[in-house]
């Protein structure tokens, strides 16, 4: 596909999606569910992709409508995507169970002058009293909780009676064309690994809705929002995505160099044949579940 314009998309609320029965909850064991893997990627993670992620981290804010001075929290923080951009007016306090996140995002906090109490610390067991915040947030990050019961509950838990929610999640892999070829390559070059494959956890924005609904919060409503990853060329792309992504890092260990230096050829050749060579504007597509205590 060649390059685009950078598409932007938000849409209304999904009022005739259909009512589903929650899935369960409590997910099996993840690679992705342990600080390992993100520590590995923090310092990569807070050049190569916050840029990208900050349109979303926006979208949220806007959603959750805070104000100047509000309490803030957010979950699964990783280098502060979302934690620097609320602290320009809000009273941010941040948490990731990643030490190595933590600390990239009080370096980043530090040097552009912004207050953020940034704690390393456990999702799903919040340390903090009962209708403590305005608002909180968890972008990309509860998605992965092993009990996603118990992180949706905690963040509701935590808010003010009035308070606001937003929950970020990733669609299912065909909606994000580099994801989608990204994996497809792996699975082709490996085969037999199940890699990427799986059902998206909550892609499905009716799952996003019932879970939050089912955790107890009211007036649930779930957008889709795209932005376009973009990059100066396919293979700064690639680069940016083998560095930072944290799948992709964990392969790399398992396979060792020479194996991954090899797959990592075959995936480049592949992402331009699809895409190009040139400046790459991807979308990406997200949903954000908004919801009130």
């Amino acid at each position: 596909m060649p390059a685009g314009r950078e598409t932007r998309r938000l849409r209304l609320d999904l009022p005739s999606a259909p009512v589903v029965a929650p899935m369960p909850m409590t997910q099996p064991p993840s690679p992705l569910a342990t600080p390992v893997a993100w520590n590995l990627v923090a310092d990569d993670y807070a050049v190569d992709i916050v840029p990208h992620f900050e349109k979303y981290a926006a979208d949220a804010l806007r959603l959750a409508a805070i104000g100047p001075g509000a309490r803030v929290l957010d979950v699964a923080a990783g280098p502060g995507t979302l934690s620097l951009l609320a602290a320009r007016e809000a009273q941010v306090t941040a948490l990731d169970f990643s030490p190595a996140m933590v600390e990239r995002l009080r370096e980043r906090a530090a040097r552009a002058g912004l207050a953020v109490d940034a704690r390393v610390g456990d999702g799903m067991a919040l340390p903090f009293e009962d209708g403590a915040f305005d608002a909180a947030f968890s972008m990309f990050g509860l998605m992965f909780f092993p009990d996603r019961d118990r992180g949706f509950r905690e963040l509701l838990r935590v808010l003010r009676p009035g308070g606001r929610a937003v929950v970020g999640s990733w669609a299912p892999m065909d909606r994000s064309p580099i994801m989608d070829e990204l994996f497809s390559a792996i699975r082709a070059e490996l085969p037999g690994l199940p890699f990427g494959e799986g059902k998206a956890p909550l892609g499905d924005p009716a799952e996003l809705r019932a879970e939050m609904e089912a955790a107890g919060f009211r007036d649930v409503s779930v957008r889709e929002v795209e932005h376009a990853w973009e990059a100066a060329s396919t293979e700064e792309l690639w680069g940016s995505m083998r560095r930072s992504n944290a799948p992709l890092v964990l392969l790399r260990d398992k396979l060792g160099e020479a194996r991954w230096d090899e797959l990592g050829k075959a995936i480049l050749g592949r992402l331009r044949a699809r895409f190009g060579e040139g400046p790459q504007r991807l979308g990406m597509v997200a949903n954000l579940g908004a919801g009130t205590r």
